[in-house]
């Protein structure tokens, strides 16, 4: 068998022990960064805690299924408008919420865990199979590396980084900006919470103040879970958003918790606004201490 060299082996062992440890804590597109690049192909109260959150128990290549734009008919969200008092009106949006961002996050760390076995096994100075390296070729596709590294290591070091949770508290600020609360007409009548732009026909609503030049649409989504899923990949993938991974990585590194107001800082792209919009959701988080519903993802 195969055996890495001292290089290799310790520069998979720094990507595994640091990303095991650190989850113990704790285009066109481009001109706008609400565009997001399409794949085309009532819950219980949250407990308000930072919660341990097992991972998958055995390992494995997961591909989770991809998220299709242009369709809203079979799911409509609750209509947030009913509530007249403020505070009953964002206890239930938490509420309805949060539960969709906890299990995309933990389908994001069901592939992460099986990333970081890789590296474990490489550090073993074992080579890796035909099949998970067809496996890892499926999550770089997924991830947006449209052309991977020469070496396996180099593939998993580009890779690690871009496969992680997004903090709750940025997820649900985002949110609430975007959709009014879940009282805008692209949630109501698009699942759409994140002001998510498309760019081919019939992936989503016309906006009714579009500008003279402009193509786009604001997309459209069979359920809320399957727009959550959606802004959290684009997160995770958009070249808008290297800063904030890096941040995010970065805390890892020194074995913190990735904060909302600090990754806000990462968001520059997501508005026109520019900084503007950074430090209203970095407001909104801290108004709403919104880091009380941040968890930690243990792998």
């Amino acid at each position: 068998m195969m055996r890495l060299t001292t290089l290799r082996i310790t520069t998979v062992m720094f990507l595994a022990l640091l990303t095991i440890a650190a989850t113990r804590p704790g285009d066109p597109s481009l001109a706008l960064t609400h565009t997001l690049q399409p794949e085309v192909t009532p819950a219980a109260p949250v407990e308000a805690a930072i919660v341990e959150m097992p991972a998958a128990a055995v390992p494995g290549p997961y591909h989770p299924a991809p998220v299709s734009l242009g369709n809203s008919a079979g799911y409509t969200p609750p209509d947030f408008q009913q509530y007249l008092d403020v505070r009953a009106k964002k206890t239930a949006f938490y509420d309805y919420l949060l539960p969709m961002v906890h299990e995309a996050n933990q389908e994001v760390m069901r592939e992460r865990v099986w990333l970081i076995s890789l590296a474990e096994t490489m550090v073993s100075g074992e080579q890796l199979s035909q099949a998970d390296l067809e496996a890892l070729g499926k999550i770089e596709k997924r991830y947006g590396i449209r052309t991977p590294a020469e070496s396996t290591v180099d593939r998993l070091g580009d890779l690690i980084p871009r496969v992680d949770v997004v903090p709750a508290s940025l997820v649900i600020a985002q949110a609430a900006k975007e959709s009014g609360w879940g009282t805008s007409r692209f949630a109501q009548e698009g699942n759409n919470f994140f002001g998510i732009w498309c760019f081919f026909e019939g992936c989503g609503l016309l906006p009714r103040s579009r500008e003279s030049g402009r193509n786009h649409e604001v997309a459209m989504f069979d359920s809320v879970e399957q727009g959550v899923r959606y802004y959290i990949r684009t997160i995770n993938t958009h070249r808008a958003y290297d800063e904030l991974r890096e941040m995010r990585a970065e805390a890892r590194r020194n074995n913190e918790l990735a904060e909302g107001t600090t990754l806000a800082n990462g968001l520059v792209r997501y508005s026109e606004r520019g900084m503007d919009y950074v430090r209203e959701i970095q407001s909104m988080i801290r108004f709403n201490e919104l880091h009380r519903f941040t968890r930690s993802y243990s792998a």
